[in-house]
């Protein structure tokens, strides 16, 4: 414990040391260049009023993601402001779902059923002040299972905290932390890859459940620096704590990480880099030797028209899984393709690592998702998941599958109802992972006005 704290402050202390080295190119701004009017005139346009504000399609996506996201999106976080806002808090979404719920547990078990209403909202609070940004989001969910209601600490609850510090125009500091709390059995699944269709991002979400609950907070301090027009220098150091209680083998570990990527914008719209990462896995319980993970690898990232976005990732890595011997040599990579049409989008994401926080293993880990969404009538939009998660190797190990659909019908007033199925599957030798099939049925209704005026 003591040799992961001191590690942890040196991996920290040495990012903002690197940051902060002393370079003439890094001490003063580029020397102004001059201008022909009419030039001058686009590259200054006058300032749009808040009504004239849209986001705009952002051009390649960079190495590592150092952005506040909207909470549970993959959209960036914007300034909201709806209805029903208060000085700097604002409730950003409120809804009511009936969920039916079928799991049949592996090993000829009884099946069970549950049946639950569930209240939920986002409530935001933002600040900010001159250039930079705090933001605050909060999902607490009340549900009433089987006639007992479940609030505060018994529903699955989220806490996000970021801040956006503009030091210089060449260095931009984002804080973020991000705190959850899920239980058993998810009271009923959200989409498992999100994506925004605006500026081409793709996050995948971890769908695996464990028998018991899993509280994780993750905080991480990005640092960017423009070193020119093209050339950027991104550091993010990173800690992680993950307690998965299960009545049985309780897995709870501590992480702490470095990132770091030198990204080179080829053009406005395709970027290439190179990207390195160490990583420092304690298991507090059950008490075991550190793991210690270092990937050096390449990035590539492409918007191929303003609807169409690849993005690709390509490394070696050295691996020390927690309480195992030896050093593992792999291959790890990553990417994911979206586009998106006039009436529908696609997505698909693949990525294969060796940390994983919810159980223990000492292997790498693979999984895909694919995503396709539809408006079939300009009120209607149906949207499809399925996805594929494994360890590498074979049997016995850990793995799943999920297939969702989603049914969206958008009422006036910003009012949404919603339908969806959910089929999963999953299985495992390790009793931290839940085995068994599950089926999940929703219906419900939505209040979730569109966010009006990105911060700039």
């Amino acid at each position: 414990m003591k040799v992961l704290t001191q590690g942890k402050a040196c991996i920290v202390l040495a990012a903002i040391m690197f940051i902060c080295l002393p370079s003439p190119a890094w001490s003063q701004d580029p020397p102004p260049t001059q201008q022909d009017p009419e030039q001058q005139k686009q590259d200054n346009p006058p300032p749009a009023s808040p009504a004239d504000v849209t986001p705009a399609p952002g051009g390649a996506a960079p190495p590592l993601d150092t952005q506040i996201h909207a909470a549970g999106q993959a959209m960036p976080f914007f300034d909201s402001r709806t209805p029903l806002r208060f000085g700097p808090f604002s409730l950003a979404s409120i809804e009511y779902i009936n969920v039916y719920d079928e799991f049949y547990p592996a090993g000829n078990l009884p099946q069970q059923n549950e049946s639950l209403n569930l209240f939920r909202a986002n409530i935001d609070f933002t600040l900010p002040f001159k250039k930079n940004l705090f933001v605050l989001q909060y999902t607490p969910e009340l549900a009433i299972l089987n006639g007992s209601v479940r609030g505060g600490a018994d529903g699955d609850t989220g806490l996000t905290i970021g801040q956006t510090l503009h030091f210089t125009p060449r260095l931009t500091v984002t804080l973020n932390d991000a705190f959850a709390v899920n239980h058993t059995r998810q009271l009923f699944p959200d989409q498992f890859l999100l994506i925004d269709e605006q500026n081409g991002g793709v996050i995948q979400a971890y769908f695996l459940e464990n028998p018991g609950t899993r509280i994780q907070d993750t905080f991480t301090a990005a640092f960017n620096y423009k070193w020119t027009q093209r050339l950027t220098l991104t550091v993010v150091p990173g800690y992680i704590y993950s307690d998965t209680h299960t009545l049985q083998t309780p897995y709870i570990i501590e992480e702490g990480n470095v990132m770091a990527s030198l990204t080179y914008a080829l053009t406005e719209h395709r970027n290439i880099g190179y990207v390195q990462s160490v990583e420092v896995l304690h298991p507090i319980l059950p008490v075991g030797t550190n793991g210690l993970f270092r990937t050096s690898g390449v990035f590539y990232s492409e918007q191929l028209s303003p609807t169409w976005w690849i993005t690709g990732k390509l490394g070696l890595e050295a691996a020390t899984y927690p309480g195992f011997k030896g050093t593992d040599l792999g291959v790890t990579g990553s990417g994911n393709v979206l586009k998106t049409f006039s009436k529908s989008d696609i997505a698909v994401a693949y990525s294969r690592a060796s940390t994983i926080t919810t159980f223990a293993t000492n292997r790498q880990i693979e999984e895909v998702d694919l995503l396709y969404g539809i408006h079939l009538t300009q009120r209607i939009r149906w949207t499809n998941g399925a996805g594929l998660f494994h360890e590498t190797g074979g049997d016995p190990r850990t793995s799943g599958k999920y297939a969702t659909s989603n049914l969206e019908f958008h009422l006036p007033a910003n009012f949404f109802l919603l339908a969806s199925y959910s089929r999963r599957n999953q299985e495992s030798p390790t009793p931290q992972v839940l085995s068994g099939n599950r089926n999940t049925f929703t219906f419900g209704i939505r209040w979730a006005p569109p966010p009006i005026v990105p911060h700039q």
